[in-house]
């Protein structure tokens, strides 16, 4: 969990698609009901008056990738990678968005799970 937030933040990777920002996929590196960070290992474009459709594919789920609107909250560029925070506006998948947050909740809590979800999933990536 991050400190010093407004809701809480759970350690998290899924692959983040967004054309409209960067050439290249990013990597989710934390999420929270509000929003998520992501990295990016190329410099973006990046507009903060502008909502972003993007595509998260969850390595925890199978399921079909969320589509989210996002506006970007904050940006840092550093040694070739861009770091941007994003607020999740009302979105096409913001209810599943939202059972996946609760589902990274209720497993941090789980007795038994010591903070890793305790369910048999196949992952994304390879």
């Amino acid at each position: 969990m991050k400190k010093q937030r407004a809701s809480e933040r759970f350690d998290d990777f899924a692959r983040v698609e967004c054309s409209e920002l960067c050439i290249v996929s990013g990597a989710l590196t934390d999420i929270s009901d509000s929003g998520f960070k992501a990295e990016f290992n190329a410099p973006c474009e990046v507009d903060s008056e502008k909502e972003y459709t993007v595509k998260l594919r969850l390595s925890r789920i199978t399921a079909e990738p969320l589509e989210l609107t996002v506006r970007p909250m904050w940006e840092k560029f550093n040694d070739g990678k861009t770091k941007i925070g994003f607020a999740i506006l009302h979105s096409k998948d913001s209810a599943r968005f939202e059972q996946y947050v609760k589902m990274l909740e209720a497993d941090k809590t789980s007795e038994n799970s010591n903070g890793v979800i305790s369910f048999d999933t196949e992952s994304l990536f390879i």
